[in-house]
């Protein structure tokens, strides 16, 4: 349940809130304006004159007819956008508010105003001027959050009533003479206490949130790329990065939920931001860490990747996050999403749009052909139709592709200007990235290489199948006829070239999902190499048996400990037409050690490399020897000691 519903605006306050304080687009539509009298515009089957404005008829919030003038079909995108905002608006309850709730950031505030579901042991109220990050640098009036299982009680008790807090926020009675706030969760309820002193910053945006098994992170920047060719500025708080649409950062901290989630929607208001786009943690959505977020769109990727426990699957939980007049974007070819999302729309009084890759969905992605690495497609919805081309993922996003579009559909964006929007992101780091030295000799001398940051099971499949489905792309090629030793000639044979696949797993994986690793190791690559990352190499041994559990011939499996010794033996056997696919070993903690580790990685594969190539120009270009006899012995003697030296010296366990 919803906390409050959307306050009571009126017209100029409905239309500043998609505006967000962008200027450029007023500028953008007066130059319009001035270029293009009579509303002449372009479309993609041609061009049409049609009267510039007409009047519109609709309910504001407060149940009033309002009737403004907008642009009829050549309308710019910003005021399409505007029409489907107000369509939500329109749609959400609305609640009055007492000037002390919606005061931002006041002097003082009483805890009582900010909580709807809490008890005051030692006192009938808190109030407090601000939140102390911890015990060690509280001031004098603000209120101490005691976390059960992570502070220490005693300390943190002493530490309070030395500084001067003028309250403690806890999930149980403590033994202190201290006002206390007792509340079930203190995470939930800190996020509550952002949501009203920002004066509920969700409610002055288009809040997206993507959520499911696989795809998340692609779909969040692709529908970026989307939204901001409007123009108008886009907010996204993803793994890769966050931005308030002014400022892009990597942080050491992820920005996903709870009260930081708050405070990055607040910043995305003051930046003037009309979209905020949040990719949502699965694990967190069951534990209710965005209950304090309203969603006008919700889009699913991948699959629905419910729990064991038999409660509610992370994308029901997204469901009913929806406000009233909302749209959920569900992929056509899961039946079970299907089903959850027709039960939420009925239930929740919210729309339903389907995407989907080669099939009958609502917005549809028609492959043309797929070819070196670039996805040529149709982008379909209704009776129209845009012609487009993505280079992202070596042309395998497809399915995210048609999320993004489906955003833009939603949005009333012109198809043309949504599939040209998507063909912008070429690249994503890790998301089956291409990894290439820029040196063209050095890399068709070498295997293809290709980088993805796995996580789970789903995301390991879809690696593997688009690894293997770029392999068929690639013609078998042919030893070449050699003499046998007894004089018999032996006729070239085509030789298919093989996927190398590198697996790093993590002591956080449970048993169920490394046999499941296991299963997918043993059919879909030709050679596979299980490794760890480098801090958890102590239970590296006791991993890979949870691996090989899910295995039948435990033979074909090879074990390194090492990460980088792994990806070398790989790209050292492996033939200059076959492809090694490296997965996991990524600290994925917070953007900036995610970035970081992604650089080492890929340091280490240019690497190799490189040296590949090194040793291909030294045995090609052998050394004159001198003399006019040379010893032929010599030969021998080098060629011997080169294979000797490209040899790999593996260990089955490196506990260093």
């Amino acid at each position: 349940m919803k906390l409050d519903s959307r306050e009571q605006r009126s017209t100029t306050t409905i239309h500043s809130r998609q505006q967000g304080g962008d200027e450029m687009r007023h500028a953008i539509d007066q130059w319009l304006s001035q270029t293009k009298p009579g509303g002449t515009f372009r479309s993609s089957f041609g061009s049409s004159t049609l009267p510039p404005h007409a009047a519109v008829k609709w309910n504001d919030p407060a149940g009033a007819s309002v009737q403004t003038l907008r642009r009829v079909d050549q309308s710019t995108a910003s005021e399409q956008l505007q029409s489907r905002t107000a369509k939500l608006a329109s749609a959400k309850k609305t609640s009055t508010h007492s000037p002390s709730e919606t005061k931002r950031d006041a002097s003082t505030a009483r805890l009582s105003g900010l909580l709807n579901k809490v008890r005051f042991f030692s006192g009938s109220d808190i109030e407090f001027t601000s939140i102390a990050k911890s015990a060690e640098s509280c001031e004098p009036g603000q209120l101490v959050v005691y976390r059960l299982g992570d502070d220490c009680p005693v300390e943190l008790i002493s530490q309070a009533l030395a500084r001067g807090a003028a309250g403690i926020l806890t999930e149980q009675i403590l033994p202190a003479p201290v006002p206390q706030a007792i509340v079930a969760d203190t995470d939930r309820a800190l996020a509550e206490i952002r949501s009203k002193q920002t004066d509920r910053p969700d409610q002055k945006l288009i809040t997206i949130g993507v959520v499911g098994s696989a795809g998340k992170t692609v779909t969040a920047f692709l529908t970026a790329s989307v939204l901001r060719d409007i123009p108008c500025r886009v907010a996204y708080q993803t793994d890769l990065g966050s931005s308030d649409s002014v400022v892009t950062e990597a942080g050491a901290a992820k920005v996903t939920n709870g009260a930081s989630l708050i405070d990055a929607l607040s910043d995305a208001v003051d930046a003037g931001a009309a979209v905020s786009i949040t990719e949502m943690d699965s694990a967190q959505l069951r534990l209710g860490s965005y209950d304090q977020v309203e969603l006008d769109i919700v889009v699913v990727t991948g699959s629905d990747a419910g729990g064991n426990d038999f409660g509610p699957s992370p994308i029901e939980c997204a469901f009913e996050l929806v406000g009233q007049g909302g749209v959920l974007i569900i992929p056509e070819s899961d039946q079970r999403i299907l089903a959850t999302a027709h039960t939420a729309a009925q239930s929740q009084n919210i729309e339903l749009v389907t995407y989907g890759v080669d099939n009958a969905a609502d917005v549809s992605i028609r492959t043309i052909s797929h070819e070196d690495g670039t996805l040529t497609a149709m982008l379909r919805h209704e009776s129209r139709a845009a012609v487009m081309e993505s280079f992202l993922g070596r042309g395998h996003f497809a399915q995210c592709l048609a999320a993004a579009a489906a955003v833009g559909v939603v949005t009333e964006n012109p198809l043309p200007q949504i599939a040209e929007s998507l063909c912008k992101l070429r690249e994503l780091p890790g998301r089956f990235e291409s990894i290439t030295t820029g040196d063209w000799e050095t890399d068709q001398n070498n295997p293809s290489v290709r980088l993805d940051i796995g996580g789970s099971p789903e995301r390991v499949k879809f690696a593997l199948q688009s690894a293997r489905k770029e392999l068929l792309q690639t013609p078998a090629s042919s030893i070449p006829m050699t003499l046998s030793i007894k004089g018999s000639s032996e006729s070239s044979t085509p030789r298919r070239p093989k996927l190398w696949c590198v697996l790093s797993v993590s002591e956080n994986e449970d048993a169920e999902t490394l046999m499941q690793y296991g299963r997918l190791l043993e059919t879909m690559p030709d050679h596979c190499v299980l490794t760890c990352a480098d801090k958890d190499k102590a239970n590296f041994l006791s991993m890979s048996h949870g691996v090989l559990d899910g295995i039948q011939d435990v033979a074909a499996m090879r074990l390194v400990a090492d990460s980088s010794r792994a990806i070398q033996w790989a790209h050292g056997e492996a033939n200059k037409d076959d492809m090694v696919l490296v997965i996991g070993g990524i600290d994925r903690s917070h953007p900036d050690s995610e970035r970081r580790s992604l650089d080492a990685v890929t340091q280490v594969i240019a690497v190799c490399a490189e040296n590949r190539q090194q040793a291909r120009q030294a045995n090609s270009h052998p050394s004159i020897l001198q003399g006019s006899h040379p010893d032929p012995s010599a030969n021998l003697d080098l060629t011997a000691q080169n294979t000797e030296s490209d040899k790999q010296n593996l260990k089955l366990f490196d506990g260093n």
